[in-house]
């Protein structure tokens, strides 16, 4: 897939999963847009730290088991961020969900494609 549409899907994963949390609880607009950057930033980490070099660039960052590790550790840190019992206007687990949330679409979104994700390496 190309580097565009991680993007695109990166940030309309961040503003599904951002969208509640803002009707609950009212974010500052500057940590929502550092939200928004570190899913970007997540999106295309996969494709940065595995460059595709060759048809079979996919390793063990772009598996299967990658794509659950990063879903689990989006899981746990976006828990982490929404029951905090005071919520500051710069939440570091809130930045880091939404780069694992990136990181778990990209994965996502090449294992429906013809090549898909191995299963690991």
């Amino acid at each position: 897939m190309r580097r565009r549409t991680h993007l695109i899907l990166g940030a309309l994963a961040f503003l599904a999963y951002t969208s509640p949390i803002y009707l609950i609880e009212k974010i500052p607009s500057n940590t929502m847009l550092m939200g928004l950057f570190a899913a970007f930033f997540g999106s295309v980490m996969p494709d940065v730290l595995e460059p595709a070099w060759t048809w079979s660039h996919r390793g063990i960052l772009h598996s299967r088991r990658a794509m659950r590790f990063s879903g689990w550790l989006f899981a746990v840190t976006a828990v982490l961020g929404i029951f905090q019992i005071f919520l500051p206007a710069f939440s570091l687990s809130y930045l880091i969900s939404g780069f694992f949330l990136g990181y778990a679409v990209h994965l996502l979104a090449d294992s429906v494609t013809p090549a898909g994700l191995p299963k690991c390496q």
